[in-house]
């Protein structure tokens, strides 16, 4: 489904009588250039927790004022995407700005932060390819993994997997650059030593002339229960069950050199196990 967003503020919606995706097990929320939405622009106080509870809350909000409720009956990957397509190779270059020059694609540079709530590979390939489908790019200058939930428990065996999907990309030129997000020192170091493409970045050590950076963003960005809860305000409430959010990607694009910002969105993935009736 693609989402023209509306001032949907003072919108009173009675409650469901059936589900609107009764089917769905996976779910995907893309938020298109934040940028052009001034709903969300106004609020520049939230958080990146309520950036993404705010844009969801708007969506379903829309879908109840716009859509056919018969529209998801069947669908088992439910896809929330912008209407207008920000994203789309001419407006990534040349879409909002003042500027009177023409931006080719090099002179661009997108970066990319993924928040995993999963160690599965397969997920984070899934997500990669989602990116870069949705976004119509070839490749991505910067990739950032983090997996804010699982702390310091985390051991090389259980990352280095997803570590080697990341280089596969890198070898298809599909990804650039990748780097780390809070890894202590001997895990940083272990992956160091046990990978061909080493990260350029982690975000607490530095090592290996790695960059250290510094970033504000919560230990679990959106987790089960407020998930949820913004689905089941807007729908009934067998179609907020069992919703896990199992990837969290922000994303934005920079003019090179100049460090203006062209683009910024979110991607909120989620899957669930439907009961059994």
């Amino acid at each position: 489904m693609s989402t023209n967003l509306l001032d949907v503020d003072q919108a009173i919606f009675e409650p469901l009588l059936s589900p609107l995706f009764p089917k769905a097990t996976e779910i995907l929320f893309y938020t298109g250039n934040t940028l052009a939405l001034p709903k969300l622009m106004k609020k520049t106080n939230k958080s990146i927790t309520g950036e993404i509870i705010e844009y969801i809350s708007t969506v379903l909000q829309t879908m109840r004022i716009e859509m056919n409720e018969k529209q998801f009956q069947n669908e088992t990957y439910v896809k929330f995407l912008p209407i207008s397509d920000e994203t789309s190779i001419t407006n990534n270059y040349n879409g909002t700005s003042s500027d009177t020059e023409q931006l080719t694609r090099e002179d661009l540079k997108f970066s990319v932060k993924i928040f995993l709530r999963s160690l599965d590979p397969e997920l984070l390939s899934h997500t990669i390819d989602t990116v870069l489908n949705q976004l119509k790019e070839n490749y991505l200058e910067s990739v950032m993994i983090s997996l804010p939930n699982l702390g310091v428990q985390i051991k090389l065996d259980d990352f280095l997997p997803l570590w080697r999907i990341i280089e596969d990309y890198i070898d298809k030129q599909k990804i650039l650059s990748a780097g780390v997000c809070d890894f202590m020192l001997p895990l940083l170091s272990d992956l160091y030593d046990s990978c061909n493409h080493k990260p350029y970045a982690n975000q607490i050590n530095l090592e290996h002339n790695i960059q250290l950076l510094t970033h504000s963003d919560p230990i679990d960005i959106i987790n089960e229960t407020d998930f949820q809860e913004v689905i089941r305000k807007y729908c009934h409430e067998y179609d907020s069950i069992n919703w896990k959010p199992l990837s969290i990607v922000r994303y934005n694009s920079v003019i090179k050199n100049r460090g203006i910002i062209k683009t910024k969105g979110f991607f909120i993935y989620a899957k669930r196990e439907l009961r059994m009736n």
